[in-house]
């Protein structure tokens, strides 16, 4: 069971991040055969905003907190279909459009639940859409399961359409993610859970969608450098995390389609991810030095991205510190944000485990199943005798 080795949002883009434009893949026993689509659908294309509160469990363990993000509906011109973009918060950037349909009077969108949300052929499952409560198993000294309890009598999911304003609310969800841990954990709503065993990635509640309105020209806020980690060794996945504000300095928001964003190391100095050495891991064929907002594959996630160099040896990195600048683009006007840096000195980074030792090494697949011996691509956690722990992209 994968209650807690479940990954985080960066690593189910990982996971799925393979998959080609359309599958048809069969969802639990019992129930049809369902489309993956990531292209865009034809129709009238609306961007929103996305509030309301979530839950997931991962391996970095169970969190509570608000929904953020942007998602895009596809109403189709037959007036009655439509197409949700990743429909639940945790799967945002996963590029995933799930059917629907607007009721005659326009009050309602129903969504069938049991559609991929995600998936991947090499460990044939993926991540679905159910409707019910998450629940707590006490285990003693302050340690929890979190179980998925589906509502067996639910097969779709409502929301409510404002008329007057056009915002979109999910019906019958509850939950409060300021409440005192563990009650937090506590919710009914929407979930994504795993199709093999029907185990809760995440669960969603008070979910809005409110329009964005037009595209105009506008300065990105700045966005924050959050993390660096040099894997240390020649075979790369040194990483940098994050976190781009999708609003502009007054505090707007901008349409995320119109966002990319600039790595710089050192002196201003911009970082080209040329297609010789990403490219084909990552599915473009074109040196890149501004990378879409949501762009995913090997190296690039929502909020991370990784590179195949590391700061020791001949050919450094950076010598310094690194930095990250959005970019807005509307009708041809490209505004940008400051460039943010963080600073990372090497040898700061070559002492960060001195006085420390390695005490146990787990691997786990990017299903988040623990395994002995990894084939491919999987994430090592490393347990220091100081009690902390690190966490590593690695290739067996």
């Amino acid at each position: 069971m994968k209650k807690l080795l479940l990954f985080s949002v960066v690593a189910l883009i990982a996971f799925f991040a393979g998959a080609e434009t359309v599958h048809k893949m069969s969802k639990p026993a019992g129930k049809s055969r369902v489309e993956i689509i990531t292209e865009q659908p034809e129709g009238n294309v609306v961007s929103y905003t996305r509030s309301g509160e979530y839950m997931t469990a991962s391996l970095y363990g169970y969190d509570a907190t608000q929904q953020t993000g942007q998602m895009k509906i596809t109403y189709a011109n037959d007036g009655k279909t439509v197409y949700l973009l990743d429909p639940l918060a945790y799967g945002e950037g996963t590029g995933v459009w799930v059917q629907g349909e607007l009721s005659d009077d326009g009050a309602t969108i129903t969504v069938p639940l049991g559609q991929y949300v995600a998936y991947n052929e090499e460990y044939n499952y993926g991540l679905i859409l159910a409707w019910g409560e998450s629940t707590l198993i006490d285990l003693g000294d302050d340690f929890y399961y979190v179980w998925f309890v589906p509502d067996e009598g639910v097969e779709a999911v409502t929301y409510a359409v404002d008329a007057a304003s056009g915002v979109i609310t999910l019906v019958g969800s509850e939950g409060d993610a300021s409440a005192a841990y563990p009650d937090n954990l506590l919710a009914h709503g929407l979930a994504g859970i795993w199709s093999d065993d029907e185990s809760i990635a995440t669960i969603e509640w008070g979910t809005t969608f409110t329009p964005l309105g037009d595209a105009v020209a506008a300065v990105p806020a700045n966005p924050e450098a959050l993390d660096f980690f040099d894997c240390g060794d020649e075979s790369g996945y040194t990483r940098f995390d994050f976190n781009i504000n999708l609003q502009d300095v007054d505090g707007n928001e901008l349409h995320a389609d119109k966002v990319t964003y600039s790595i710089y190391t050192d002196d201003d100095q911009l970082f080209t991810f040329d297609a010789a050495t990403y490219g084909a891991a990552n599915g473009f064929d074109e040196d890149m030095t501004e990378i879409p907002y949501g762009f995913s594959g090997s190296d690039f996630y929502l909020r991370r991205v990784y590179f195949y160099r590391t700061n020791n040896g001949d050919n450094p990195l950076l010598n310094w510190r690194i930095g990250i600048q959005t970019h807005y683009t509307v009708d041809g006007i490209s505004n940008s944000s400051d460039i943010v840096y963080l600073e990372v000195i090497p040898s700061a980074i070559e002492s960060v485990n001195t006085g420390k030792t390695i005490v146990a090494e787990r691997y786990y697949n990017m299903a988040g199943q623990e395994v002995a011996n990894p084939n491919g691509i999987a994430i090592k956690v490393t347990t220091y005798s100081d009690g902390t722990n690190s966490t590593t992209k690695v290739v067996k």
